[in-house]
């Protein structure tokens, strides 16, 4: 499908006269052309084969095609009406008005799929599984969430069939633990526990959140299409369902408590504690998704635990609504 945006015509306009003074031209300095032009055994239908070619061999444009084609049809206006249109394929497109060519108009009515590039946000719940158990967390799960955002890309394994494709890309995802009974993160030796806060934690939780670059990537299948609408012209898309089966992987490049008391003074303090609270470094895990065109459900697990040392395996999982590709 391409687009041809034609400014000049845009900016200044252009007239009958100087269409035809463009087609003299062109024919004129083309040789292959004027020999086409001047010749009185070619059928119209054979000149304009002619012009195709010189479009194929990059000689002349699609745009001077479609003024040579229109000063070659002046003068076989007979052969013109004793021949169908059905004959006269213009491998370069079918608009017959200069001005679609200015806006833009896609000239090639076949259907191609391609890559899609947008980006994306996700937004939803987390918590741990413990030793593979998703019950009884001592994390909250309402509290405990995550938020991701990035560029997603879906590449289509065929030109002419969408169902099936790649999806990758690039995000950051921020993955949220509260704890419970007004405790908070600390460090045992190389181990990370939750003990209970010696302040007294507003709403009794503290929020430990690690964040993480992202590349996810899915086999994707989508029931969506696009058809050419002739009577205007353009094409139009049919949403559909979508899913998909992937993993990815991730990189922390920030690990930080947060804490909210009173102090001794009655007043309300915000502290941010940063460390690598003996954070894994990296993150890899599986990921599926579903739903309906942009809009999904998407669900990950970690296959690695949240932190490196611990004795028990604590991995990450998040639920959440995700817009976009």
């Amino acid at each position: 499908m391409r687009k041809l945006l034609c400014i000049a015509l845009l900016a200044f306009g252009f007239t009958t006269q100087a269409q035809e003074v463009d087609a003299v031209s062109i024919i004129s300095n083309n040789q292959v052309l004027k020999t086409a032009y001047e010749s009185e055994s070619l059928s119209l239908k054979d000149k304009i084969e002619v012009v195709n070619e010189q479009v194929s061999e990059g000689n002349i444009t699609e745009n001077e095609a479609y003024y040579v084609i229109s000063k070659i049809s002046e003068l076989n206006d007979d052969s013109l009406t004793a021949e169908s249109d059905e004959e006269f394929d213009y491998n370069w497109g079918k608009e017959n008005n200069p001005f679609d060519f200015a806006m833009g108009v896609e000239l090639d009515t076949v259907v191609k799929y391609r890559k899609v590039v947008m980006p994306y946000v996700a937004v939803g719940v987390g918590n741990v599984a413990t030793d593979g158990a998703f019950a009884n967390s001592e994390f909250g799960y309402l509290r405990s969430n995550y938020v991701e955002w990035g560029i997603a890309v879906r590449a289509p394994f065929s030109k002419t069939n969408n169902k099936w494709g790649i999806r990758y890309g690039l995000g950051f995802k921020y993955n949220g633990l509260a704890t419970t009974q007004n405790k908070e993160f600390a460090l045992n030796g190389n181990q990370t526990i939750t003990a209970t806060s010696d302040k007294e934690l507003r709403k009794n939780y503290a929020y430990l959140r690690n964040t993480y670059i992202t590349i996810p990537i899915s086999l994707d299948f989508t029931t969506s299409t696009k058809t050419y609408n002739e009577a205007n012209r353009r094409f139009t898309t049919k949403t559909g369902l979508n899913f998909g089966l992937g993993g990815y992987i991730g990189y922390n490049i920030n690990s930080k408590q947060h804490l909210r008391y009173n102090n001794a003074d009655g007043y309300k303090v915000y502290e941010q504690q940063k460390g690598n609270w003996n954070v894994n470094d990296f993150q890899y895990g599986l990921s599926a998704y579903a739903g309906w065109d942009q809009v999904k459900l998407v669900f990950k697990y970690d296959l690695n635990p949240v932190f490196k040392n611990n004795t028990v395996d604590q991995n990450y999982w998040s639920l959440g609504i995700q817009l976009g590709l």
